[in-house]
């Protein structure tokens, strides 16, 4: 067996005694009352956002925020023009 084989196989057995200490704690913190126990394995499902809408724009200050970033992006390649300039 190579070492990279040796390695890997190390770090798998690692990851299974890790998840049976977790196990193992959780069933200590269950039996002492502090944590009810887990309801399932696996990951967790992320919690949906509740309440949450999505904002929309007016046509108007969609516009106004195109001309915005059009002003910003022409600031910008001005001075990049400017510093290449500069340095040549």
């Amino acid at each position: 067996m190579s070492k990279s084989g040796i390695l890997d196989a190390l770090r798998n057995e690692e990851r299974s005694l890790k998840s049976q200490l977790v196990a193992i704690q959780r069933a200590i913190s269950a039996i002492e009352g502090d944590v009810p126990p887990a309801a399932g394995r696996g990951r967790k499902k992320a919690a949906k956002a509740v309440g949450r809408r999505k904002r929309a724009m007016s046509d108007e200050q969609r516009r106004a925020v195109a001309e915005r970033m059009r002003k910003y992006w022409a600031a910008r390649r001005e001075a990049k023009a400017q510093e290449e300039a500069a340095q040549e």
